[in-house]
């Protein structure tokens, strides 16, 4: 069963990232990141933000078939109200159906983790499983 690991700080401080507002994102290597400044667990907010995004400031994305992994980080605050994971990590994934995967069922391996962190905010990095190098194989073994 392959495990998993938190990606490093300098994983996300590495990117070049597009947006102003609360929601930005990086493609690199394969992979989409996916950065929103806010946290909540209601799906419908999560949809909105993303997909007005996506549909103004960062239109190259376009959802794809096949199986994918998703990494989600829950950065909080110690005051951010808790959220539970598996209700942020639905709403996200929900958010974004019809922008990265055609359908969440595509998703077939999902690490989400909450930290604390300087601000309530959650990163995302999706990326098409079929696109995994060797390296990432190995690492995930």
């Amino acid at each position: 069963m392959p495990r998993f690991t938190s990606l490093p700080p300098e994983y996300w401080d590495q990117l070049d990232w597009t947006g102003r507002g609360k929601v930005q994102a990086s493609a690199i290597d394969g992979s989409l990141n996916v950065r929103v400044d806010a946290l909540t667990s209601q799906t419908r907010k999560f949809k909105e933000l993303i997909a007005a995004f996506f549909r103004t400031e960062f239109k190259r994305v376009r959802p794809k078939y096949g199986p994918f992994e998703v990494i989600i980080e829950i950065e909080r605050t110690e005051n951010s109200p808790v959220h539970d994971v598996d209700n942020v990590a639905k709403a996200i994934l929900d958010a974004l159906t019809g922008v990265v995967f055609h359908d969440d069922s595509q998703v077939q391996r999902l690490h989400v983790e909450k930290v604390l962190g300087e601000r309530a905010r959650v990163k995302v990095r999706a990326r098409p499983i079929g696109e995994l190098t060797h390296k990432d194989q190995a690492d995930a073994a």
